[in-house]
């Protein structure tokens, strides 16, 4: 099965819901992934518009870091926009598995469950400044969490970020994508998907398995090309039709 593709709120923060979900659709995809609490203009409809509008959401991000107390599993509660069936992207502190701090980790995962019905719909981000790959691993086998990939962030935390999209491949259900400089990820701006060796993305992706769904997070202006990129990448569209053989009547 194909990935869904589309964008993520953090690429039009100040588009509402329906513009958001009508901007998806424009550019051919039909996922967008949301990002809670930063002040996105999509909030102020809330998930039902976004759906009303014609968009499947993916996931919704919240700011939790697990393993970190000043993320307490009590402020769960607070937050507005997880529910049951749609998976919830958060983040993973530098040691959330260590053991004094693998309580609460697995407290925070529990109430996020609470939540949205299950721990393989936790998705902890690779991002720069969190947990390195080989936590996260360990973090979903313990914890029974997934990953959602997002390129640029795991090229800030490995040096090898093929290698390492394999390695966590059988917890990636998602993707976010973006274009920057593979040689210097740490300090790169946001560069048009195409120019950015996209082989390279391509090789991360692939390496990743099976996909749900991959959308454009960037602030780079080139979503409509990037979107356009990843359809080419995933939805080839209808096969060509067959060529008339001799025996076909004309």
């Amino acid at each position: 099965m194909r990935p869904l593709t589309g964008v993520s709120s953090g690429s039009a923060p100040h588009l509402d819901a329906g513009a958001l979900a009508g901007l998806v659709l424009s550019l051919g995809g039909t996922a967008v992934d949301v990002r809670e609490g930063k002040g996105h203009a999509w909030e102020a409809g809330g998930l039902d518009a976004l759906r009303a509008a014609g968009a499947e959401v993916c996931f919704v991000g919240v700011g939790t870091v697990l393993g970190d107390t000043a993320h307490p599993p009590a402020a769960i509660d607070g937050l507005r926009s997880p529910e049951k069936g749609l998976p919830v992207k958060v983040f993973a502190a530098a040691g959330c598995t260590a053991p004094e701090r693998l309580g609460l980790t697995l407290a925070q995962v529990e109430a996020l469950v609470a939540r949205v019905g299950d721990s393989s719909l936790v998705l902890v981000e690779t991002h720069h400044g969190y947990a390195p790959v080989p936590e996260l691993e360990e973090l979903c086998r313990r914890a029974g969490t997934s990953v959602l990939l997002d390129t640029m962030g795991l090229a800030r935390i490995d040096g090898d970020p093929v290698a390492a999209a394999a390695r966590l491949a059988p917890w990636i259900p998602y993707a976010q994508v973006k274009g920057f400089d593979w040689d210097a990820p740490g300090t790169s701006r946001h560069r048009p998907l195409a120019f950015a060796r996209p082989e390279l993305t391509r090789r991360v992706l692939d390496a990743a398995g099976a996909l749900r769904a991959v959308t454009v997070e960037s602030k780079a202006p080139s979503l409509a090309e990037d979107t356009a990129l990843l359809r080419e990448w995933y939805d080839p569209g209808p096969p060509p039709s067959p060529a008339l053989s001799e025996e076909t009547p004309s």
